[in-house]
């Protein structure tokens, strides 16, 4: 790819090509906009919370540089294009096992869900990996448009790399899930996670008493992908689905992106601190340092983060698919419910764009 430049604006691209050096940006020309992708316009946001979770505050104002987004999460079908050519091995293929939900109702549990100890619902299970997210009986043969899960922040990063592009930093990733609703808790119009928008030619009105038993209308009164019901207990699968769902199985953002909140918790690329709003500037941050990580849970254990949420966020537990919501995992481990979506962090051929977004 070639930049295009008259001899007029020779002077002002050496200017912006010694700032984009210096600011460790590419200059590039894109011919179209990338496939499947989303650009996600330069400008300012207040990323955080001082609603939510203590590690979602102080609510600030940040502004970030111009980006492309992956408009679905990866899914195995991408996954499997990359392993067929890499010939990749992943994190847990080659531990040999990894982390699989298990509710404590499959283990005969009776009992309040106050008296079950936390994280006590993950299982290591043998040969649990990317083609076979539950173990050797599961298969991703007919879940080729799900989400790929089963996936460290390792194996994450190796992905977009060979696709030149890179995983988002929680910045970038929370302006992309607000979808411009400043202020909003979810990616959708400030309301109940529950709240239904009537489907096109419904055969069943919503606020009906009647049940819903097809997944193609029960997701049609839900916003993602998520847990219904008292967590970890039963899921009423109102949306249509126990797990993971095909990616743009439900309504897109504002900003046009698929399952940015539930569905699978996804990397991004800061390491986690819960107090990295604190630490870390305002423009373009990208986290704290492998070294200042620290998760109160595990403190001898640097983590990266992961957003969104997943099928396994309830109201009851984590909720995590509010847009500010944020969670500490080990980059090399990895779950039935984390996946991942790449960024592509510089704009196309407009040297008045580079200007405006340094």
């Amino acid at each position: 790819m070639v930049l295009r430049i008259s001899k007029k604006n020779t002077l002002m691209l050496a200017v912006v090509a010694c700032i984009a050096v210096a600011d460790g940006l590419l200059i590039v020309e894109e011919q179209n906009a990338p496939k499947d992708m989303v650009w996600i316009e330069p400008g300012s946001f207040v990323m955080g919370s001082d609603n939510g979770f203590p590690d979602e505050a102080p609510a600030r104002e940040v502004s970030l540089s111009g980006f492309w987004i992956d408009q679905y999460e990866v899914t195995n079908r991408d996954f499997q294009q990359f392993v067929e050519k890499t010939g990749y091995i992943t994190s847990a293929e080659r531990f040999g096992d990894s982390l699989v939900f298990q509710s404590p109702a499959e283990t005969a549990y009776s009992g309040a869900v106050t008296n079950i100890a936390p994280m006590s619902w993950w299982r290591l299970v043998a040969d649990a990996n990317w083609e076979q997210p539950a173990g050797q009986q599961d298969s991703i043969a007919d879940k080729m448009d799900h989400p790929v899960v089963q996936v460290s922040y390792v194996d994450a990063l190796n992905y977009c790399l060979s696709q030149h592009k890179q995983l988002p930093t929680e910045a970038q990733f929370e302006a992309a899930a607000r979808g411009g609703l400043e202020g909003n808790q979810y990616s959708w119009e400030q309301q109940s996670v529950q709240h239904s928008h009537e489907p096109v030619n419904s055969p069943v009105p919503v606020n009906s008493p009647e049940p819903v038993n097809s997944p193609e209308l029960a997701k049609s009164h839900e916003q993602m992908n998520h847990w219904q019901g008292e967590f970890p207990i039963h899921d009423e699968v109102l949306d249509g689905f126990a797990s993971t769902a095909p990616v743009g199985s439900f309504p897109a953002n504002p900003y046009g992106l698929y399952d940015i909140s539930g569905n699978v918790w996804e990397w991004v690329s800061d390491w986690y601190h819960p107090q990295a709003y604190t630490m870390t500037g305002n423009h373009n941050p990208a986290g704290v340092t492998e070294g200042e990580s620290f998760d109160p849970a595990e403190p001898g254990l640097a983590k990266r983060g992961i957003r969104g949420g997943s099928f396994l966020c309830s109201d009851n537990y984590c909720r995590g698919f509010r847009v500010s919501a944020r969670m500490p995992a080990d980059p090399e481990s990895a779950t039935n419910h984390t996946g991942f979506r790449c960024v592509r962090p510089f704009l196309s051929n407009s040297i008045a764009d580079l200007w405006l977004a340094p």
